[in-house]
């Protein structure tokens, strides 16, 4: 039976107990300067991925004891010796397939040091997660009732792997397009790579609530810890789809933004009866598209860098959903802070995009 590897690493105070629970009551400096201290382990047992067309595989979390402050904080050579050191122990433990969750993708020249330490296929999982979140922006946009031809869209992280892929295909689909990344040089670039294919009225914006005030849609996938988008940054009836780990937007908008529909995107069920032997958060049978792009490609015997660099191909992209839907992985239903999208939260984002409707064309 095919074998894969994940590396994972717990992205708050919240996680660190929910993987050890003796660190329960410590106090967050201490147990940051433990996590520095300890070395990658095998987290957990992945058992009862099966495919549609009945292929079984299983699989490993590798726990890269590191939060988000510390993959940015600490020596960048020193992170990505401990991150190559998970993806070794993921290969001995006998993956052809080793995935690179959250931060674990960022460093070492966006997974290729990683890549050429290993005898074994690597990926980010961040095609399948191009794939899903798109899916998950045009599914929202459908049952809101939001057309794309007429729609404003902002990609915040827009010029990391995952946003300038968005950036582009949506260039393509909708009649305005705000850019938006720490990186003004960066920045640049993409845009004038989206100008030369496609006809899209094009911003640019550093401001994060400039960037998103008039927009229908938000995809945001930035590495910047989380929390970044706030509720003043959004405008009645958009959809923001927050594809980021940790999560871009805060909580609080769903306190104080009854008016906004936020998903998260890259959320997949994942065929079988899988016991993933370790709690990340989502409901049973759920994983990130990140962690199931790893297993499709085990799955299609692909032992082959995929999703590797910041510059993604969208053939493959197309490729990964193509494979993904063969084997029976599929967009789980819309979910935001820990909890389903019901029905009666979409009524009532509806409610008020009708209502702004009403507004604008009584002022015109």
């Amino acid at each position: 039976m095919n074998q894969f590897a994940f590396l994972t690493h717990p992205l708050s105070m919240k996680d660190v107990v929910r993987y050890a629970p003796k660190a329960a009551g410590k106090r967050e400096p201490i147990v940051l300067k433990i996590l520095e201290w300890m070395p990658p382990y095998k987290a957990s047992d992945i058992q009862g991925v099966r495919s549609s067309n009945g292929t079984d595989i299983k699989g490993n979390f590798v726990m890269v004891p590191l939060m988000p402050k510390q993959f940015l904080g600490l020596e960048r050579r020193s992170v990505v010796e401990r991150v190559k050191k998970a993806a070794l122990l993921g290969q001995k433990l006998g993956a052809k397939v080793v995935g690179l969750g959250g931060y674990n993708s960022v460093v070492g020249r966006a997974g290729k040091d990683v890549a050429d330490s290993l005898d074994v296929a690597v990926t980010s999982g961040n095609s399948y997660t191009v794939a899903t979140a798109l899916q998950g922006a045009l599914k929202a946009a459908e049952v809101l009732d939001v057309e794309l031809s007429r729609s404003t869209v902002a990609v915040i992280g827009a010029t990391g792997s995952i946003g300038s892929v968005c950036s582009r295909f949506l260039a393509k689909r909708v009649p305005r397009l705000v850019l938006s990344a720490r990186s003004k040089s960066r920045l640049k670039v993409l845009a004038e790579t989206i100008q030369r294919e496609s006809n899209t009225a094009l911003k640019v914006e550093m401001d994060l609530g400039r960037a998103m005030a008039e927009a229908d849609i938000v995809i945001t996938a930035t590495s910047s810890g989380g929390s970044i988008i706030q509720a003043e940054h959004l405008k009645t009836g958009a959809i923001v789809c927050d594809v980021a780990v940790p999560h871009d937007v805060s909580r609080e908008v769903a306190q104080l933004r009854p008016d906004v529909l936020v998903i998260e995107g890259g959320l997949v069920e994942v065929p079988g009866e899988v016991e993933f032997g370790l709690d990340f958060g989502y409901p049973p049978g759920l994983a990130l598209a990140c962690m199931a792009e790893t297993m499709i490609l085990t799955l299609e015997k692909r032992f082959e860098n995929f999703s590797i660099g910041r510059g993604l191909d969208y053939d493959r992209v197309q490729e990964i959903e193509r494979l993904a839907a063969r084997n029976g992985f599929r967009l789980a239903g819309f979910r935001a802070f820990d909890e389903p999208v019901t029905e009666e939260k979409i009524e009532q984002v509806k409610g008020y995009i009708c209502e702004s409707r009403k507004r604008l064309r009584v002022i015109s």
